[in-house]
């Protein structure tokens, strides 16, 4: 019992904000010199993790339950453990969510300013007022988005702690290099870092050896295109939020099979299974790249693609593998996006084909009727064959035999006078079988049927070897299995 609280006190909830939460009661006793019993000591809290020595021990705590008439009731460590695994694994959810939300409001506010920064440019009058605010609002919504990042990745760490892994105390360096998640975190925050900046606004120039001149661009309309790697935290948010991949019965599953549910993890699930995902993906990539490229031709003079209509037909027909060649880009940075569109495109392409091959291919049971269906149908048609082909034979040996009975010698011999007739019949007779054997007709029958029997050998090779493979792969298996028990005893 001790050691089962041990486990749910490194999950660094301090008791206070569990007992709040959860209606428990405070198990810890004051000793006569105002020390707590029961309670474990600042060496072991720091050897078992953050929040172990601020937990009580020796006493389950208690929570109000409505089944029970409003009496408390108390919890085992085993369901102490599960109630915190459940609380973390609640905060982990949410945190994940409105860390993708704001960072996609960032993403919209930008665009919305970029915009009105275009408009303002053409229409010559000073939108130094809303282009403030905007730039504001995008710091605030990057903010909020970091601040519950770090509640996610604490989630995490906590929630490794449950599982057994001991960590240091806190959402530290150490403790985030010690669940593995610090390359993570330091790729998310990253992403977040480019925005346009307040109170920071000038121009960049780049040259574009197409044009053969200088493109300028706004420094805020250059973040804004690096703020498009947020779409990177789609795939988490489908994984944490919609699907159940990252749920803690997914993870154990997972750490059985030592397998990390990660975001790559998640992808490649999406990817490989979910047709619908992959064509809203391919979508976003549309939208996506459309604006990255007109963001990229507007300092272009009178150019078609500083409208998102004609972007967007350029990028389809790019991404599609058509170019009608109507349209292309001038400048350096438009001529890469098209390029990574390009790449991006040949991989989506061979997503989709591969997801609509894996859809129309038969499951098994289906499979298992077709062979039936097959054998019954190759079993009908070789008594099919088999009939005409006797029936050929018999009609020519028929012919044959008369015509060579016709043109046999009659003689008046009777008796023993006739046993040289008899001698000869055996030659007519071959005659006879030799002339049937070589009848065309007879022939075509004969390669009928012997064609129809080879496809019904190799359907029952095929079903054969198929079950032999898998009975085989089974027992490999259970073999590797039982080795691999071995090895670890």
């Amino acid at each position: 019992g001790g050691g089962a609280e041990r486990l749910s006190g490194m999950s660094g909830v301090h008791r206070e904000s569990f007992k709040a939460r959860y209606g428990g009661q405070d198990g810890a006793r004051q000793s006569s010199d105002g020390a707590d019993e029961g309670r474990p000591t600042k060496k072991e809290g720091e050897q078992f993790g953050v929040g172990a020595e601020k937990l009580p021990r020796g006493k389950p705590l208690q929570r109000v339950g409505s089944m029970s008439g409003g009496k408390s009731v108390q919890l085992t460590p085993g369901e102490q453990a599960q109630e915190e695994r459940t609380f973390w694994d609640s905060q982990r959810r949410s945190a994940c969510a409105t860390t993708s939300f704001f960072s996609f409001l960032g993403v919209c506010i930008a665009i919305a300013q970029n915009e009105i920064l275009w408009n303002a440019e053409q229409e010559l009058w000073n939108p130094s007022v809303y282009m403030m605010v905007l730039k504001i609002s995008t710091v605030v919504t990057t903010i909020i988005a970091v601040i519950f990042m770090l509640k996610y990745y604490e989630a995490i760490v906590a929630l490794k702690r449950l599982s057994g892994v001991l960590l240091p105390p806190g959402l530290s360096l150490h403790s985030l290099r010690g669940a593995g998640v610090i390359n993570k975190l330091a790729w998310d925050v990253l992403f977040l870092i480019p925005q346009p900046i307040p109170f920071v606004d000038f121009d960049v120039h780049v040259w574009d050896q197409g044009l053969g001149r200088e493109s300028v661009y706004n420094l805020d309309t250059l973040l804004l295109c690096l703020m498009f790697l947020r779409a990177s935290f789609m795939p988490r948010f489908y994984g944490e939020c919609i699907s159940d991949l990252s749920s803690e019965t997914a993870m154990a599953i997972g750490r059985l099979n030592k397998l990390t549910i990660d975001s790559t993890f998640i992808m490649k699930y999406v990817i490989a299974n979910s047709l619908q995902v992959v064509s809203v993906l391919f979508l976003i990539q549309i939208m996506i790249f459309s604006y990255l490229m007109m963001c990229a031709e507007r300092p272009t003079e009178n150019g078609a693609l500083r409208h998102y209509a004609n972007c967007l037909w350029l990028v389809i027909i790019t991404m599609t593998t058509v170019g009608y060649g109507d349209e292309y880009p001038s400048t350096m940075l438009g001529r890469i996006v098209s390029v990574l569109a390009s790449l991006s495109a040949v991989i989506m392409l061979a997503i989709v084909i591969n997801l609509v091959v894996s859809k129309l291919s038969l499951t098994r049971q289906e499979s298992k009727v077709i062979d039936v269906m097959d054998n019954i149908q190759l079993r009908h048609d070789i008594k099919e064959k088999a009939a005409v082909l006797l029936q050929r034979w018999f009609r020519t040996h028929l012919k044959h035999a008369a015509t060579a009975k016709k043109h046999a010698p009659q003689t008046g011999r009777s008796g023993y006078e006739r046993i040289p007739e008899f001698t000869g019949m055996v030659p007519r007779a071959k005659r006879v079988a030799n002339l049937v054997l070589s009848d065309v007709a007879v022939l075509e029958a004969c390669n009928d049927f012997h064609e129809i029997q080879q496809q019904r050998y190799a359907a029952e090779l095929a079903v054969d070897t198929a079950e032999l493979v898998g009975s085989l792969g089974s027992k490999f298996f259970e073999q590797e299995r039982r080795v691999q028990s071995l090895a670890e005893k």
